[in-house]
């Protein structure tokens, strides 16, 4: 069955940083816990796991004092190898898990100084996009593999990432070892997201934290307090600084999904269609997969296992 939401802004997360997480019987370090906080004053649902698992491991005095180091450069961080281990950050070029990556409408852009739009549609899942008719009750499909393939990371402290400015030369600098291999890969790709020209009906913004990737929802819905949507987890398909947007001519849907075996439910998945491709690229992969061209379909997608969406709370 799918039902129905008013849809706002789709939060898709990319990067290189790895990761860190504390038992819910545990008490959370003292940053997470001023993010936790932040959380609970902003949002009114709770953290989803995926993003629970990326709070800051840092205490208090660390925090202190590689926020002073920022202060005394003239507002430049660099990481060194302590203080990756006291964030738990993978600072040197980081293996990413093997699997299809799933590229966004931006692609023509976004590709256009890295890669070539026919290397990106060759590692496009054909699953990847469906038309809103396929969300009927009964209908067997495939599930894309929506699992993350990038490493796990942890958010850090907005007086941290200040000192870090959003271009391969300020990442690079502040990680000296991540511009190799795969991560450089990664950091190349998520500035080619920053950087593309916004479609029509598009505001993006690439946060840099947590603190602002909540700040840039609330001001995209007015400064209302918000709620935070996702799957609830990727089960039932196949065994990514932050890029962040608000699109118009959008629905989004809940939609359980079904063992068809044991007939059983087995995972509750949210998915988006975009009502409206007029704007997009003729040689979008979403095209190639729906045999249609901009401004004749539809096109939906899944959440991955760390989109959200954000909706402003109406009751307020």
């Amino acid at each position: 069955m799918a039902n129905s939401y008013s849809f706002t802004l789709l939060f898709t997360l990319f990067s290189y940083i790895t990761s860190f997480h504390f038992s819910s019987a545990s008490s959370p370090p003292a940053i997470a816990s001023d993010q936790l906080k932040f959380w609970s004053q902003n949002v009114n649902n709770k953290m989803p796991e995926p993003i629970l698992k990326k709070l800051s491991p840092l205490s208090k005095n660390d925090y202190e004092y590689y926020s002073n180091v920022v202060l005394s450069k003239n507002g430049k961080f660099s990481a060194d190898s302590h203080f990756c281990s006291l964030a738990k950050l993978f600072c040197t070029s980081a293996r990413i898990k093997k699997g299809v990556t799933k590229k966004t409408y931006t692609e023509e852009n976004t590709y256009s100084n890295s890669a070539s739009l026919d290397q990106v549609k060759g590692s496009e899942d054909p699953f990847s996009f469906f038309r809103v008719s396929t969300l009927k009750t009964g209908n067997l499909l495939h599930l894309p593999n929506l699992e993350e393939t990038l490493p796990d990371r942890t958010f850090l402290p907005p007086q941290v990432v200040s000192g870090i400015p959003l271009t391969y030369e300020g990442i690079t600098e502040a990680f000296p070892e991540s511009g190799v291999g795969p991560t450089k890969e990664t950091i190349q790709t998520t500035l080619a997201y920053c950087n593309a020209a916004a479609i029509e009906g598009e505001t993006k913004s690439c946060p840099k934290s947590l603190e602002e990737m909540v700040g840039f929802a609330k001001a995209a819905l007015g400064g209302t307090t918000l709620l935070a949507l996702t799957s609830k987890n990727t089960r039932g398909s196949d065994s990514e600084m932050y890029f962040c947007h608000s699109l118009s001519s959008t629905r989004l849907y809940a939609v359980e999904v079904v063992d068809p075996k044991a007939g059983a439910a087995v995972n509750t998945m949210l998915a988006i269609c975009h009502m409206d491709t007029s704007a997009w690229p003729k040689n979008h992969v979403a095209f190639e997969i729906l045999k249609f061209g901009p401004g004749e379909g539809e096109a939906c997608h899944w959440f991955t296992q760390l989109d959200l969406a954000w909706i402003g709370n109406e009751s307020e």
